[in-house]
């Protein structure tokens, strides 16, 4: 592949790269070069290379880009082209999750970034170059250059380039080779990787066009109305963009970031009133809970299957594999969960709620002027800011270390409706203040859905344990297996409700009280 080819000995210093156009006779070029200055005999080659990434860009977004040449798999550097790991695989690129990846630093560098995501095929191109490397008089490579073709599959278009790579000791030979191609009216100089976003474009997608960060690009001028069918519109391009990957059962974060936007979109129609006309946000209302109800069970098993490998960490080696048949019979459940689920996205009542919700959306939220309709976002905003975050204080108050379990989880839910309005309106308010209110949120969100998520988990085992059959070997196994784990996990609740105390004082210290005040005070 071109953008890594080395250097003789790995001498590699300057590169320039110019794309040249179309119709650029590149042979007649490297024929006069030729003839201007001693060279080795020109090379040809021909490769085929495969882009991936995750389907939100998590590469990308931090500046890297990795593809299978059909030998190997290569991280690279967006901006520099530089390679930073590689594996060899001859066995046709067909891993997609890091787990599939063999023990390596490319691994050790994925995880982190993929976690549980598949890395997606971006698009597939041929890449036909023809190399000279340029000679000094004691026949000393004093730099190489390489004229490029890729051929994205499916693009209506060639891409022309040239690349010209320095080698270290001769920079004078590099930019005396630069002026004579300079002269030559070479001059639109780009980034060694610059074919990747055409290439992405070929494949039917744009680098960075979906995202799982939501922030809605209102603006203050906007009335209450016009700012709530945004949201919902880019919550509705959310679900949509999400909802084939869900159905395929790609990953499961496809699910994950449907089922979000679905609770957002619930939760505004919920808390925001009187902005669009009743009768209609009512209908809406129970139909997204409805969607709500029919993917959560499959979410439900996601998460408990994700949580396999801590699971088995919490216990002694010796017990791990009695939990073998607990997973099994959860993969079982989830497979059919999955069945269930799949046919009621194709069922005609899903169908009309997304086509009904477009409509709606499209026509601006009905004809009708509500009673807060025409009231500035900002203001708006403000109101249900400031109410939310007060109410969830003097929640939170009331909770002492031996209130019960209910208590946090209707605490987490008020967070969740906090956050989510903070998310809706983050466009319109300083972002430092918005960022750093968010954070101070999110850390006792981390906090209460821990303790929420352990609870559900420990009374998950429980209702597994209570159904075992006694008498068999295995089931006695399995049964010292989850006592083990509900032990584990009830130390750790034990230590997360010890931390409420501190993450909700710091949460609620009057300055973080006057950060909210200023931060619904707007950008002005």
């Amino acid at each position: 592949m071109p953008i890594t080819d080395p250097s003789p000995q790995g001498r590699l210093a300057k590169e320039s790269v110019w794309r040249l156009p179309s119709a650029f006779a590149a042979e007649e070029l490297l024929a006069e070069l030729k003839l201007s200055f001693d060279n080795s005999q020109g090379e040809r080659d021909r490769s085929v290379t495969t882009w991936f990434d995750t389907f939100d860009w998590r590469l990308y977004s931090r500046g890297l880009l990795l593809y299978y040449d059909r030998t190997a798999w290569h991280l690279v550097h967006r901006d520099s082209g530089e390679e930073i790991a590689g594996i060899p695989d001859h066995g046709g690129g067909g891993w997609r999750f890091c787990r599939n990846f063999p023990v390596s630093r490319l691994r050790t560098l994925l995880e982190p970034l993929l976690a549980h995501r598949i890395l997606l095929q971006l698009f597939r191109s041929t890449v036909t170059t023809v190399s000279l490397s340029l000679l000094d008089r004691e026949d000393k490579t004093v730099a190489r250059l390489v004229a490029e073709t890729h051929c994205p599959a499916g693009a209506d278009r060639e891409i022309h380039a040239l690349r010209l790579r320095g080698v270290r000791g001769y920079d004078d030979d590099f930019e005396r080779i630069r002026s004579f191609l300079n002269e030559r009216g070479i001059r639109e100089e780009v980034g060694p990787c610059f074919f990747f976003d055409e290439g992405v474009q070929s494949g039917g997608r744009t680098p960075l066009d979906y995202s799982a960060r939501f922030r809605p690009a209102l603006r203050e001028t906007m009335t209450a109305r016009e700012a709530l069918i945004m949201i919902y519109r880019d919550l509705l391009a959310a679900m949509q963009a999400n909802e084939q990957g869900m159905i395929d059962d790609l990953d499961t974060e496809f699910l994950h970031d449907f089922r979000v936007a679905v609770r957002r979109t619930r939760s505004g129609l919920g808390q925001i009133r009187k902005v669009l006309p009743a009768e209609p946000t009512n209908t809406f209302r129970r139909e997204f809970a409805w969607l709500g109800e029919i993917t959560g069970p499959t979410r439900d098993l996601d998460v408990y299957l994700l949580e396999e490998a801590g699971y088995l960490a919490r216990l002694p080696e010796e017990l791990r594999p009695a939990l073998a048949s607990y997973f099994a019979e959860l993969r079982s459940r989830r497979l059919a969960e999955r069945k269930r689920l799949v046919r009621r996205l194709r069922s005609a009542r899903y169908r009309k709620l997304i086509a009904d919700w477009q409509e709606f959306l499209t026509e601006g939220g009905g004809g009708e002027p509500s009673k807060k309709s025409g009231m500035p976002v900002l203001e708006l905003a403000g109101k249900i800011i400031t109410r939310r975050f007060t109410e969830m204080v003097r929640a939170g108050e009331k909770i002492t270390p031996a209130s019960p379990e209910e208590k946090y989880h209707q605490l987490r839910i008020q967070g969740k409706k906090l956050r989510y309005i903070l998310e809706f309106f983050s466009a319109l308010f300083p972002e430092k203040e918005g960022e750093t209110a968010i954070k101070a949120l999110k850390r006792l969100q981390d906090n209460l859905g821990m303790f929420n998520d352990l609870t559900v988990q420990q009374n998950a085992l429980r209702e597994h344990l209570v159904s075992l059959s006694p008498g068999s070997r295995r089931n006695l196994r399995l049964a010292a297996a989850i006592g083990g784990l509900l032990t584990s996990l009830g130390d750790e609740q034990v230590r997360v409700r010890e931390e409420f105390t501190a993450q909700f004082a710091e949460f609620s210290l009057p300055a973080n009280a006057v950060l909210y005040r200023k931060y619904c005070q707007g950008k002005g």
